[in-house]
């Protein structure tokens, strides 16, 4: 059943979180993630080809191995009510433009009255309503689930304010690659407005009491975010396996 659970007790006790977007179905891989210290996945269900029935095994997975899941869905409430109810503990909602989208996905995520997710006690994320009451439930769901909406566009740069003040919100994620594509800079994240727009999130976030998330490549980049004022910093499998990679390709055959 939904809990306390690792990464909204390392946030609140104002500790640097690492997860990891996980895009494909495997439960070893998170296994790996969790022996190598990650504190949480997402499962990626916006680019990645995961459905309900697979993450279900990976929540498994990172569960035994002490990690919160997240997952990211899109903005439609079946969708974000089927992978709540496997047992993830957050959703990041992707193509948020304003504080009616924000409404949309917290309403997705919370109980009533904070929100219009419908109650089904007999899911995994309920403990199949064996030992735990409906009421004592949903009073734990809406303490402890993370709604997390994306800001990876000029319209949610503009009306970052909006978004963060939203009643239910818990975490901006920026999306510096989707942003610095929208804001005409073709995916490149180091570009000075890019990082200029990135600082303005993190301190309007901050402003109204909400966490922030950043991506990061590598683990100079990571530390970089966590400098500029990041709460949670996601890197990518990809990035960092081709790096690994290449690194002992390099090594093992120069001589």
């Amino acid at each position: 059943m939904i809990g306390p659970h690792r990464l909204r007790r390392k946030l609140e006790a104002k500790q640097p979180v690492i997860g990891m977007m996980v895009g494909f179905p495997s439960p070893w891989f998170v296994d790996m993630l969790a022996l190598s210290g990650f504190d949480f996945v997402v499962i990626d269900a916006e680019h990645g080809s995961i459905d309900p029935g697979q993450a279900e095994v990976m929540v498994r997975a990172a569960e035994g191995g002490g990690m919160s899941v997240l997952a990211r869905v899109p903005n439609v409430a079946h969708e974000i009510l089927r992978f709540l109810d496997i047992g993830v503990l957050g959703i990041q909602v992707p193509h948020i433009h304003d504080a009616e989208d924000t409404r949309a996905a917290v309403d997705a995520i919370r109980y009533p009255p904070h929100g219009k997710r419908g109650l089904a006690t007999i899911t995994r994320a309920a403990g199949y309503g064996i030992d735990v009451t409906a009421k004592d439930y949903v009073e734990i769901a809406n303490r402890e689930l993370l709604c997390c909406p994306m800001i990876e566009t000029v319209e949610a740069l503009q009306n970052v304010d909006a978004i963060a003040s939203t009643p239910g919100v818990d975490v901006l994620i920026l999306g510096p690659g989707d942003l610095s594509n929208a804001m005409g800079h073709g995916g490149d994240r180091t570009h000075p407005e890019v990082k200029a727009a990135c600082a303005l999130v993190i301190n309007r976030a901050h402003a109204h009491g909400r966490w922030v998330s950043q991506a990061a490549y590598d683990g100079e980049g990571a530390r970089e975010a966590f400098l500029a004022g990041a709460d949670i910093v996601i890197p990518s499998p990809m990035a960092m396996v081709t790096k690994a990679g290449r690194d002992f390709v390099k090594r093992a055959t120069d001589f």
